[in-house]
Parts: C-alpha cells; structure tokens; sequence
C-alpha cells in the first residue's frame, strides 16, 4: 500500500490602508506664518529698531529662525530675539536691532519648522529715501495650505500549510 501526501499551501497578504486628512477647519499642522509688515524703512542711526514680527501658528515643536542674506541671526549684542505665546496659540517671534547701520539693509527671512514643513516669509529693510520694488511686492504673497494628508499603509503576510 503506498500512500501519497498531497500538500497544500494558501498564501494570505493582508493590507491596510488608512488616511487621515486635515482641511483648515481642522488643526493647522504645518507652519503657517503672518507677517504684518513685509517692508519697512528706516534711517541710517536710528536706534532700538523693530526689524519684523512673524506670528506663526503649527504643531510643535516649532522651530523658529530670523535670517539675514540666508545667514542665520543669533542673539547677540546687535540683534534681539523675542518670542510672545498669545492665548489663540499664536506665537510671535520679533527681531530687534539696536542701531541701523548701511550693512544692516536687505532682506531677512522668519522660517518655521516642524514635522510637518517648513515656511518662510520676508521682511525688506530699506533706507528711508529708498523705494519698494514691484517685483518685491509680488514676491512676497506665498500661498496658504492647511490641506496635509497622512497615508499608512501596513501589510504582512500569512502562509498556512495544509
């Protein structure tokens, strides 16, 4: 008597999707920045002067930077930094000079991190006598998105012998 075995095996792959959508209705996530003032001018000399202010909103942790010319500004005995918490959850980041000079003129960048993005906005400081482009004006209007999707999508496998 012989007997034959007849083996059967069922492969079985499970997946998962799940998305989760945020609108601007919901919780901003990523960095959203407001500045009131995108230029401004002032004399040569003058001291003690409001260079910008962004009003950031955002899941933290935020990480907020000022730039100038792309260098990062630290705190020191010419710039000041001053972060204000509003009870809407709005956090104000301003920059402070303590005397204008010619170098001190040009474009400065707030920039707000989290897991979720990065957003940048300018501040032109120019002389007083001088006059705000066209093309600066244009370039400072970035578009708004509240709008994130996160997609997960988890998978395994099941192999069974019969």
């Amino acid at each position: 008597m012989t007997f034959h075995f007849i083996g059967i095996i069922i492969h079985l792959y499970i997946c998962l999707l799940e998305a989760v959508c945020y609108s601007d209705s919901d919780t901003v996530l990523g960095p959203d920045i407001n500045i009131p003032r995108d230029s401004v001018q002032v004399q040569i000399g003058r001291p003690k002067f409001l260079i910008g202010e962004c009003h950031v909103q955002g899941a933290a942790p935020l990480n907020i930077t000022w730039m100038k010319s792309g260098k990062l500004i630290i705190e020191n005995e010419k710039f000041t930094l001053i972060k204000i918490v509003t009870e809407q959850n709005t956090h104000t980041y301003q920059l402070w000079i303590t005397e204008m000079a010619l170098e001190d003129f040009g474009q400065y960048t707030c920039s707000a991190t989290n897991m979720y993005g990065t957003k940048k906005k300018n501040v032109f400081v120019k002389r007083a006598e001088e006059r705000e482009t066209r093309q600066e004006q244009q370039s400072n209007f970035a578009d708004k998105h509240y709008f994130n999707i996160t997609v997960f999508l988890t998978c395994f496998a099941v192999i069974i012998h019969l």
